[in-house]
């Protein structure tokens, strides 16, 4: 538990997403945006330059105050992690928690990108373009701009923290099944 608290932790230093695009408009160059927990950066004047093309706006629109409760909620379930390796009872707790944190935050944020994709400017000067859904991960093609949409090495670790505290939560069950606790 406490290597995953310090996986956590970690994790807010990397970046958790990130979004690559190819477009004739750059093609000495593939633009790039990463998304950290608490901020984005990268390329998003170069977007923001294509996107009017397609009627689209960099950032999608979403609220600016989940740069702050995300961060809260990786910090508390570092906090977690290292209260349930003294008490193996939060265990269950920690090893369920990040799970629900990182599944119900892509949940919103493939409905954030869905709302990106189908709330196209009508005045856009590619009129041709219909709407689109970008992946959380994956990739997409709308007209002859390709974004490659990917996990990125704070989300990994986020991810191995995650699946840390469930074999330990697991290894502490069995503790507590077997009468030593």
């Amino acid at each position: 538990m406490i290597v995953a608290a310090v996986l956590y932790i970690g994790s807010l230093a990397l970046p958790y997403w990130m979004v690559t695009m190819k477009a004739p408009t750059y093609p000495e160059k593939n633009l790039t945006i990463r998304v950290w927990a608490y901020k984005y950066a990268g390329d998003v004047k170069e977007w923001n330059i294509v996107g009017r093309l397609v009627g689209v706006r960099v950032p999608p629109p979403f609220p600016k105050a989940i740069f702050v409760i995300f961060p809260a909620a990786v910090v508390a379930l570092a906090a977690l992690s290292v209260a349930a390796a003294f008490k193996p009872r939060l265990s269950k707790a920690a090893a369920i928690l990040p799970w629900v944190t990182i599944g119900g935050l892509g949940i919103w944020f493939q409905y954030i990108l869905y709302r990106y994709g189908h709330n196209l400017d009508p005045d856009r000067p590619l009129r041709y373009i219909d709407q689109f859904t970008p992946p959380l991960i994956g990739v997409v093609k709308v007209g002859s701009i390709v974004t490659y949409h990917l996990f990125h090495a704070g989300a990994v670790m986020f991810v191995l923290a995650a699946l840390l505290a469930v074999f330990a939560a697991r290894g502490a069950g069995r503790e507590m099944v077997g009468g030593r606790q």
